[in-house]
């Protein structure tokens, strides 16, 4: 049986996903400056702050993180932007004044029959937008 995942797990789980990678990631030596694994507490807080976009750290990020280590951060910073852009223009998509779309998207998501590619398409649009904004 094919069992389509709600939009809203979807989204959890993808940021579920890159903060455990992230913290993996992090805990490798290579990652760590002085060339020893990182602490799973510290890899863990700095991967969660990265995706959630806060900015919180633990550590001092330019001298505790090797090169490595940092182009980590800041791919998790791109990724947990980039999720938060996706599911806010889907947001935005729902509570759109037309009522028409508004309704086709609620009774998709309620009836969990939204395709991967609605929002695909909807986050290649994001990623495009977004990629174009940080080259200008």
């Amino acid at each position: 049986m094919n069992k389509v995942i709600h939009p809203a797990r979807a989204v959890a789980l993808g940021f579920l996903l890159a903060i455990l990678a992230g913290t993996a990631m992090l805990m490798l030596p290579l990652a760590r400056a002085d060339g020893s694994a990182a602490p799973l507490m510290v890899a863990f807080f700095t991967s969660v702050s990265a995706v959630c976009v806060t900015g919180l750290v633990l550590v001092d990020t330019g001298t505790y993180w090797s090169g490595f280590g940092q182009s980590t951060i800041m791919v998790l910073f791109q990724l947990g932007g980039l999720g938060m852009m996706t599911a806010a223009t889907l947001l935005g998509l729902m509570v759109n004044r037309s009522p028409k779309l508004r309704t086709r998207l609620m009774t998709q998501t309620e009836t969990r029959s939204i395709g991967m590619g609605d929002i695909s398409s909807v986050a290649r649009v994001v990623l495009v937008v977004s990629v174009l904004f940080q080259l200008a």
